[in-house]
This record gives structure tokens, C-alpha cells and sequence, in this order.
């Protein structure tokens, strides 16, 4: 049985890959402001996109997920409740598919993928939109979908955006998907690039985490020591037994503690000192010497007139010194 989308048909040009909207809520300044769309803007590129399309009942065992993933866990508080609303009021919004590439008769989820799940587990069919779209605009549509709904963490975005970037498609067409600048882009990436796979996997998607604590996390790691020291610490039994939401928090602090620690430990740099004293005792001189920096310190009576006539014979002094020097011995 099928019904009737109430909304209209779709201008494909209104999502087009060559697009770069921002979504607000990543503390944007200075000339980024220009290219900010709202996150209406956003809730109605989704809608436009299953505008008078037919909605349909299809088995979810024919569904397969996106070819890229969003997400790093399905199982948390929000998809329980979701699961519960189905149960007691059915589905509300159709999910968006595309027919499959490989199969004539399955299909690949493009937005929904959480509805999707709450059907397959409850046994029923999900409620759906078919259309026919190519693999950019399929990912530009589950990008703005996630962004309007405000549903994916920063973790989340930036391990989408990764995923898109390995699946081939262009940087542009990332940050149209995501309603992100390329300065964002550039943050997310860098993340998801330093932290180790298995220690994102374990944190998960961080709800409540931020950009900004997953910047300082990124920092901390490119130390390879602490990279270590995080790899091993995410795995321990003592760590995974912690709540979820506690995890980020937990290895930020013990990272930061293992840090300071490690610079009280390490040994002050060893210096070669050396000492001269003049024949009548009124002059003193101590040179502190490093790879490449030498401290002179003069004391005692002649201390300032000394170091007044040095001052003025430096360039006299340093070129004797050049001459000195084996390579000038057969001039």
C-alpha cells in the first residue's frame, strides 16, 4: 500500500555538490559568516528531495546501509526513544533509498538508517521513498539530512567526512554534505587522522564532546609517546568498564596527568660548564655551553670595564678567531 509525500518536487540544483553551506553552532567569525545558510535551509533540502514522491512499504532485509557510514553507535538513549515512539505511534517520516547498483531488487538506504534499524528489529516494514540518485548526491543528501537533525556528533561528522573522502568523492562535495567550510573540514580531518581508529571506536560518539576538546585530544596525540600511552589505555578492561559518556573525559585527563608527570621526570639538559679567573683576581668568567647557545657571565671589579672594551673589539676579535680556523691555515 502506498500514500502520498504532501511535499513538492525536488530542484536538484538546490543541492548541488558545488555548494559549501554552514551549518552555525561551530563559533564561526570573520569572513566565514558570509557563506553561513540556516539550519532551515538545511531541513528543507531534505524535504525538497522527497517532495511528491511515493511512499511505499518496503522489507528492510532488502535494504542495505549507505555505502558510507555516519555513524559510530546505533544502540544509545536517543534510539531507544526513537524505537519506543515507533512502537506507539508508527513511522512518522519515510526514509530515503536508492535502488541498488548490484541488485535489482534490493536497495540502499541514503537518510533513515536509524528508522531503518528500529524495523528490522521490530519486525515491520519501513516506510520509504525510492529515488534514483548517483553516489554524490546521495552522500549530500544524508550529510544535510544528519546536519538538519542535529543528530551526529563532531566525531561522527568527522569520520563521515573521512569515510567520503576515501569512498572518492571531492572535498566540495564533502563540505556541501556537511554544511561545513574548509576550515572546519580541515579541523575534522586532522582529528580523525591522528586519533587511532580503535581508541574512536571505544570513546564512540562522544555526544557531548565537542569540537574543541577533540582539537586538544588531537594535540595531545601527536606526541607519539602519548599516542602509545592512549592506544594502550583505551584497551585496558579498567577503561571499557567505564559509561560511555565518561570515556573522553577519563583519557583527556589521564593523557594531560601522564604528560606533566613525564616533565617533571625528564632530566635537565646537560650543560659544559667552564671557568676563568685573571691573575689578579678581579675578573671572573663563567661560560655555560649548549649545542648551540654559550652564556658568558663576567663578575667581580673589572666585570663592566672589561665587558665595555670587549663589546668594542668583537669585530677585530672574530676575525682573528676566522683566521684561526684550519680551513684558513694555508692562505
Amino acid at each position: 500500500m502506498s500514500r502520498e509525500n504532501p511535499f513538492a518536487k525536488l530542484d536538484m540544483a538546490s543541492i548541488s555538490a558545488n555548494q559549501t553551506p554552514t551549518k552555525p553552532g561551530y563559533g564561526m567569525t570573520g569572513a566565514a559568516k558570509t557563506v553561513v545558510r540556516s539550519i532551515e535551509d538545511l531541513a528543507e533540502n531534505s524535504k525538497k528531495l522527497m517532495e511528491g514522491e511515493v511512499i511505499v512499504d518496503l522489507d528492510p532485509r532488502l535494504i542495505d546501509v549507505s555505502f558510507v557510514a555516519d555513524r559510530l553507535s546505533d544502540d544509545g538513549e536517543e534510539f531507544q526513544e526513537l524505537m519506543q515512539a515507533i512502537k506507539e505511534s508508527g513511522q512518522t517520516t519515510p526514509i530515503l533509498v536508492r535502488p541498488s547498483s548490484a541488485d535489482g531488487q534490493r536497495y540502499m538506504v541514503v537518510f533513515g538508517h536509524r528508522r531503518l534499524k528500529v524495523a528490522r528489529e521490530l519486525g515491520i516494514p519501513v516506510k520509504a521513498v525510492v529515488k534514483k540518485l548517483d553516489d554524490i548526491t546521495s552522500a549530500i543528501a544524508q550529510g544535510q539530512e544528519n546536519s538538519a537533525r542535529s543528530n551526529l556528533s563532531f566525531i561522527e561528522r568527522a569520520y563521515f567526512a573521512q569515510n567520503l573522502l576515501a569512498s572518492g568523492l571531492t572535498k566540495d562535495a564533502i563540505k556541501s554534505s556537511l554544511a561545513i567550510d574548509e576550515a572546519m573540514l580541515s579541523k575534522m580531518l586532522g582529528v580523525v587522522e591522528i586519533v587511532p581508529p580503535p581508541v574512536i571506536k571505544v570513546l564512540g560518539a562522544c555526544k557531548k564532546i565537542g569540537r574543541d576538546k577533540w582539537l586538544s585530544l588531537r594535540q595531545l596525540l601527536l606526541a607519539p609517546a602519548l599516542l602509545r600511552v592512549a592506544t594502550d589505555y583505551a584497551g585496558t578492561a579498567e577503561f571499557i568498564e567505564l559509561a560511555g559518556d565518561k570515556r573522553f573525559d577519563d583519557l583527556h585527563e589521564y593523557l594531560k596527568r601522564y604528560k606533566l608527570k613525564s616533565a617533571a621526570k625528564k632530566p635537565k639538559s646537560v650543560q659544559s660548564a667552564k671557568e676563568w679567573t685573571s691573575s689578579d683576581s678581579s675578573l671572573n668568567l663563567v661560560m655555560n655551553a649548549k649545542s648551540k647557545k654559550v652564556a658568558i657571565e663576567l663578575s667581580n671589579l673589572e666585570a663592566k670595564p672589561f665587558s665595555d672594551w670587549l663589546s668594542g673589539r668583537m669585530d677585530r676579535l672574530y676575525e682573528e678567531y676566522r683566521r684561526s680556523k684550519p680551513e684558513h691555515n694555508g692562505d
